[in-house]
């Protein structure tokens, strides 16, 4: 019995070897054990598939731009819709969450781009947009390259939303939120003789002053012998809606007005603009838009 006994314990021993290495085999539950490919082919079918919700999303937001000029400044309007039935939230690496560029396209040069000069906030910035809600952005320039007013002609100009992430994700295509127009800068003399004649309402307009203490003096033939005024920037109204007296046409009455506006409540950067105006001939439509700057708050 002393030698049965070792032999009978090496065939147990055996045996329990073989069942132990045949069940991990065999488990499917281990099937992960011995290799990472399973693993990453889970993680780049999971990437994909972030990848495609992102890309779902974007397809449902619209971007929108336009480019409004007048003969002191042009105006970039953009807007951002969601077309979904779920809400998208939008972030931005920083408080700049747009990009705004204008080229000369015979000599390829920048003469306007939005960031030059800026500071932005160094933080994530959260906007969440509901369905059929819009975001809504405007900026402002006054055709002015190092203080001196770019030439006459047509640029080229593109307008970039900034996210980054839609949803958490990041897009792997920005295309969608990407505009370019055209701007036609017009010559002054020309753009004022053009609305000269009988439309030419206001005259010898003359500003002094700064930091939200302005004196406003000029000539005006108007009808009924009252015009308007608002201050705005492009982005806010800074003076509502205000109605000076004035000699009535055909003679020219001149006008003498003070604007205030509190310096805490001045733009950090951006133009700001008189808009002289009077009542057109169908209510509510005013016409003789006259710009005048009042201070140029650009570095």
């Amino acid at each position: 019995m002393k030698k049965v006994i070792p032999f009978i314990l090496i065939l147990f021993m055996f045996a329990c070897g073989t069942s132990t290495n045949d069940s991990n085999s065999d488990d499917p539950s281990q099937g992960n054990s011995g290799t990472e490919e399973p693993i990453e082919e889970e993680d780049r079918m999971n990437d994909d598939s972030n990848s495609n919700q992102s890309e779902m999303v974007l397809d449902d937001l619209e971007f929108t731009s336009e480019v409004e000029p007048s003969d002191e400044q042009v105006n970039f309007y953009m807007t951002l819709t969601n077309h979904s039935d779920e809400t998208a939230e939008i972030a931005f690496s920083s408080g700049q969450q747009y990009e705004i560029t204008v080229t000369d396209p015979d000599s390829g040069e920048v003469v306007y781009k939005f960031s030059e000069g800026m500071m932005f906030t160094e933080v994530i910035e959260y906007k969440e947009l509901e369905p059929d809600e819009s975001l809504k952005w405007e900026q402002s320039w006054d055709y002015k390259q190092n203080g001196e007013k770019v030439e006459a002609k047509d640029y080229e100009v593109r307008l970039e939303l900034l996210p980054m992430t839609i949803n958490g994700e990041k897009p792997d295509d920005l295309t969608p939120l990407i505009k370019e127009q055209t701007l036609t800068v017009s010559n002054s003399d020309e753009q004022e003789q053009a609305e000269s004649g009988s439309e030419d309402y206001f005259r010898n307009v003359q500003v002094t002053g700064e930091n939200g203490q302005y004196k406003v003096k000029g000539e005006a033939r108007v009808f009924e012998g009252s015009f308007h005024y608002v201050v705005e920037d492009g982005h806010h109204v800074y003076v509502e809606e205000q109605t000076v007296q004035t000699g009535g046409a055909p003679g020219w009455g001149t006008f003498d007005f003070q604007v205030n506006i509190d310096k805490e409540e001045l733009p950090e950067h951006g133009v700001l603009t008189l808009v002289l105006y009077l009542d057109g001939p169908k209510e509510g439509e005013p016409t003789g838009h006259h710009f005048v700057t009042l201070e140029d708050f650009n570095p």
